[in-house]
């Protein structure tokens, strides 16, 4: 009998139906276990389209075992008790049959949603249509898991909707995750701007008299948008829908520039001094870029990747390479340095099956972020942590070095 609804289908047609505007929508972020990267599922092979819907993947580990997708923001359908949440953390559990739909066993998906709510917000069971039964149905609403009935891969709904739970502490599967959605997935490309100035100057022009964006523009760099959005990435702006507004961490650069210039408008007309400077940031405004540094080093992962690199010198490794760092940096912290380092288009090379590192594609130089190797690394290089700037080179991408201006040297739990 042909294929019919397996497992990587239902989870495809629950993602989007849950997440149908994913790409669009600034706070959703989702995520697939690399059980699914396998190109086969029981001697079917696996469309193309299918994986595609289902990337990217990542390691999820949660104490009740392993979700088949793990997601950040409130779903396309309804939930109940939704005011609970504002960004809740959902799994979906998938359950398929190669050849009889009808034979999915629901009540198992049902039994490991509901052993999930304990660390997330909300859990679902996705499941092929003709395997959901009355019986089933109120066994999920007892438990408060929401149950999404798959026609076919274009059609499924929500025939049981779920209920938002209040989480315990978030594991570091899930804070990756959130890091991903709460920053609007600005790491994608990944860090946005190459100098330390130009987030500072957004949290200026922000607080400056006038239009924010023209401000900026006139005194800090033309693309505004990347400056906004390492602002936000770094917490000294809060996007809110009726405007942007200072965190306090924001409020306290605008306090700093007074202090040091007397007004947020003499600040300013420092900061267009500097534009178009290739003077490392630590000596052109030394300052400046002890309050950058202070701010960088509260960024999660900043702190990822100064302890991979003291793990490193710990270990006899002077000037790393990126695939050093990135191999190091999934041992302190995997679903993270994944989120970090990794395309979303090359995350099943790099993932095994098992959630395991395939070693081997580390010394790819195109299945990383361009952003981690340009953009971020010339930040923490501009702010005194780095010894060398980034390359945008995919040539030079892995002999470019990575090491730490200061090492700590005795210290190997800093994360």
């Amino acid at each position: 009998m042909a294929v019919t609804l397996a497992e990587p289908m239902v989870l495809a047609a629950a993602k989007d139906t849950l997440y149908p505007d994913e790409d669009t929508t600034a706070d959703q972020y989702a995520v697939t276990e690399t059980q699914f990267t396998q190109s086969t599922w029981g001697g079917w092979t696996v469309p193309d389209t299918i994986r595609d819907c289902l990337a990217p993947y990542n390691t999820i580990r949660l104490i009740a075992g392993e979700p088949d997708l793990l997601g950040v923001g409130m779903p396309a359908t309804g939930v109940l008790n939704g005011d609970a949440a504002t960004t809740p953390v959902t799994v979906i559990e998938a359950k398929g049959h190669n050849s009889n739909p009808a034979a999915a066993d629901v009540a198992r998906g049902i039994t490991q949603a509901h052993a999930h709510l304990p660390e997330v917000n909300l859990g679902y069971v996705a499941a092929p249509a003709p395997s959901i039964t009355d019986t089933a149905r109120a066994q999920a609403r007892n438990l408060n898991v929401g149950v999404i009935a798959v026609e076919n891969t274009d059609s499924a709904r929500v025939v049981e909707p779920a209920r938002v739970t209040g989480a315990g502490e978030f594991s570091t599967t899930i804070d990756a995750v959130r890091l991903q959605a709460t920053t609007h997935r600005l790491t994608d490309g990944s860090f946005p701007v190459n100098h330390p100035k130009n987030y500072l100057g957004y949290a200026l022009a922000l607080a400056a008299d006038g239009d924010t964006e023209t401000v900026y523009a006139d005194n800090v760099i033309n693309t505004i948008s990347d400056g906004r959005r390492g602002a936000i990435l770094l917490n000294l702006v809060d996007d809110q829908p009726n405007g942007d507004s200072l965190t306090h961490l924001g409020a306290e650069v605008v306090r700093f520039a007074r202090n040091q210039h007397g007004s947020v408008t003499a600040a300013l007309a420092e900061f267009d001094t500097w534009t178009g400077s290739r003077t490392r940031f630590t000596e052109l405004a030394p300052r400046w870029a002890q309050l950058a540094r202070s701010i960088a080093i509260q960024y999660e992962p900043t702190r990822l990747i100064i302890t991979a690199l003291e793990r490193l010198h710990q270990n006899g490794v002077r000037d790393a390479t990126l695939a050093d760092v990135a191999l190091e940096a999934t041992r302190i912290n995997q679903p993270l340095a994944v989120e970090v380092f990794f395309t979303q288009h090359r995350r099943d090379d790099v993932l095994t099956a098992d959630g395991d590192i395939n070693e081997f594609v580390l010394t790819d130089p195109t299945i990383y972020k361009s952003g981690i190797h340009f953009q971020f690394k010339y930040q923490l290089y501009h702010l005194g942590i780095l010894t060398t700037g980034g390359t945008d080179d995919k040539s030079n991408v892995l002999s470019n070095t990575w090491q730490l201006e200061q090492a700590v040297g005795g210290t190997s739990e800093l994360y």
